[in-house]
């Protein structure tokens, strides 16, 4: 009976491990925003060469087609997690997204523009505020975010921690990972498999 029990323990255990661990169904229960718009979840980092593809390949058309259209509410969920100079562009990323957010996708278009073909450090303060100066805002709004997120411990710092805490919590260790109305999207590299699951 003692090792029908222990038995019993240990697979409770590896099935509770197991659970953990699966990052498929992290977002289940996430499916919508407030209004009833489509949540789109995606984990990358700007430095990250397989979420500029599908920076390239998927956001032009996702956009076109449901974000400016108000259809889904789209979240980038910055792991910040290649490299020290990571954080910057995801703390940079924040401020435009809270103090000018009509501007952010051009923000993250633009930053992923940036990107070199090599895996040193690329993302400085300078190149960032290069990159908020050409954003449709005005002077007195890109001053806010180049303080906002250069201040320790400022509104865009608490959500760039944030980020690395929930892609972390919810053991999602491949970028980029992509979640449309709860569900994982198996090959986020091809359009026509967001467009199934927006469309089901």
């Amino acid at each position: 009976m003692k090792k029908l029990w222990m038995s019993l323990s240990l697979l409770a255990c590896i099935i509770l491990l197991s659970a953990c661990g699966n990052s498929d169904n992290v977002h289940k229960d996430d499916k919508v925003d407030k209004d009833g718009k489509i949540r789109i979840i995606e984990y990358g980092d700007f430095k990250c060469p397989y979420c500029k593809k599908v920076e390239n390949k998927v956001m032009p058309k996702l956009k076109h087609e449901y974000i400016d259209k108000g259809k889904v509410n789209y979240q980038f969920v910055n792991m910040a997690f290649l490299g020290k100079d990571s954080i910057i562009g995801s703390r940079a990323g924040h401020a435009v997204q809270r103090l000018a957010p009509n501007s952010y996708l051009t923000f993250q278009k633009l930053m992923f523009k940036q990107q070199p073909d090599n895996e040193k450090p690329w993302i400085t303060t300078k190149l960032v505020d290069k990159q908020i100066d050409q954003l449709d805002i005005s002077t007195n709004t890109k001053t806010k975010i180049k303080n906002d997120y250069k201040k320790e411990n400022s509104e865009s710092w608490k959500a760039a921690k944030k980020d690395r805490k929930q892609y972390k919590e919810n053991h999602i260790d491949t970028a980029p990972t992509v979640f449309i109305n709860g569900k994982k999207v198996k090959d986020p590299y091809k359009y026509s498999n967001y467009k199934k699951l927006l469309n089901e």
